[in-house]
């Protein structure tokens, strides 16, 4: 069997985090909330990575930011598969949404629908705030945090989010 370089080939990323979306959707139960997974090795980093993901991504500083990732990182959104392959690829995105007026954001819902001892698959639901603390939009997204080379970070996110 051919092994497959995600960090090469996109297309590769992608049907990796294809085979993993499905699988993560065939088994959330929305009832059960999360609670069967509070003993799960990956539960409580899952929440910590996610946590540290949104603080630095409010500082809107790239190297912060990038600090949460495993790279390369795979990001789904708009009809795109995107590889991040180090902060610098971060930066764009904090002058793209401060052009749309988004000031910061904050978790709505954070919910693990699938855990291991080194990965869980959390729904999220995240709001984009303006200055003034109104909403300015609001999106659901699965993020997949996993422990490698020695720590919890995100590897892959996929959202409804442009």
């Amino acid at each position: 069997m051919k092994k497959l370089n995600i960090k090469r080939d996109p297309l590769a990323a992608l049907a990796v985090l294809a085979a993993t979306l499905t699988s993560a959707c065939a088994s959330m139960s929305y009832d059960a909330g999360d609670r069967q997974f509070t003993s799960c090795e990956a539960y409580a980093p899952a929440y910590k990575v996610t946590d540290d993901f949104m603080s630095s991504f409010n500082t809107k500083d790239a190297e912060k930011f990038g600090a949460v990732f495993h790279f390369p990182s795979v990001r789904i959104a708009s009809n795109t598969v995107r590889i991040i392959n180090g902060s610098q690829d971060l930066e764009s995105g904090f002058a793209t949404l401060g052009a749309q007026g988004w000031d910061h954001s904050a978790w709505a819902q954070r919910k693990v629908v699938q855990c291991g001892p080194t990965k869980a698959h959390m729904l999220t639901t995240f709001v984009r705030y303006r200055a003034d603390n109104s909403e300015m939009s609001r999106f659901d997204s699965l993020y997949i945090v996993e422990f490698k080379n020695g720590r919890w970070g995100l590897t892959a996110r996929s959202s409804f989010a442009p």
